[in-house]
């Protein structure tokens, strides 16, 4: 929809521009018809940000722009430009390994939100949409779930064993139950808890689309983005993931980030 250059990527001046102009038009359909706003989000048009998200703000009008920095780039200007229609524009990237510091000066300083869970690849790989993914797909919801969750911790294990230069003593085949990872610095200390039960929550790696594909017959990652976007356009899934997806985005604050 909004021009790239050869190596698909955006001019934020000229996205901007282009925006402008959609916003123009919008404001002369009816009320009940136009959109809202605008929401900038990563990836590119056929990206899975684009449609989960436009999926879960039907009101807005997403718009992928590439990297994050892109996205963090263009909102603040935008937002000035689109007042003038009564329009807002807000901003989203994945929360990846930002704390809670960090998110709160994204939304101050730039106007942008993160996701709730560190990817959207966490999103689509939810315990809640695995079990709406069974039902499309007419297999067993709590097997796989247990399945996926089992081989997780053993790829956690079997990755922090071999970073943590410690010998914990513990027996090569022994299952682990939790891993719990401490660390403390001259203003905090962290500890995080990692189990079955909130591991697909938590873990940061996009690797795990292809990890539950290979328990569902999808051969890749494109090929289970493609599985979502089935499931999206699906009228008898749509309002299922819909809701799902949205525990996961926050609301979209509006932050007067000018101020500070």
């Amino acid at each position: 929809m909004f021009t790239r250059n050869e190596n698909g990527d955006v001019n934020s001046k000229v996205v901007s521009n282009e925006i402008v102009f959609w916003a123009m038009e919008e404001t002369e359909k009816a009320e009940e018809e136009r959109k809202q706003g605008v929401l900038l989000c990563e990836g590119d048009e056929n990206s899975i940000d684009c449609k989960v998200y436009s999926l879960v703000f039907p009101n807005l009008l997403v718009v992928p722009v590439g990297g994050c920095s892109n996205v963090m780039r263009i909102v603040p200007n935008l937002r000035i430009k689109l007042a003038p229609f009564k329009m807002y524009a807000f901003g989203i990237i994945d929360r990846d390994a930002l704390s809670k510091k960090e998110i709160k000066r994204l939304l101050k300083t730039h106007g942008i939100n993160t996701t709730k869970l560190p990817f959207i690849e966490n999103i689509i790989c939810a315990p809640e949409t695995l079990r709406i993914i069974c039902k499309y797909k007419d297999i067993d919801a709590d097997e796989l779930i247990h399945q996926v969750q089992t081989e997780l911790m053993k790829i956690l294990w079997q990755k922090f064993k071999e970073t943590l230069p410690i010998n914990l003593g513990i027996e090569k085949n022994e299952k682990l139950k939790i891993l719990m990872i401490g660390a403390s610095t001259k203003r905090q200390d962290i500890l995080k808890e990692v189990d079955e039960n909130n591991i697909l929550y938590s873990y940061r790696d996009k690797i795990i689309t292809v990890i539950i594909g290979a328990h569902i017959g999808i051969r890749n990652k494109k090929d289970y983005y493609a599985m979502i976007i089935d499931m999206i356009n699906n009228p008898e899934f749509r309002d299922d993931l819909a809701t799902v997806f949205a525990k996961f985005i926050p609301k979209l604050e509006v932050y007067d980030f000018e101020k500070y």
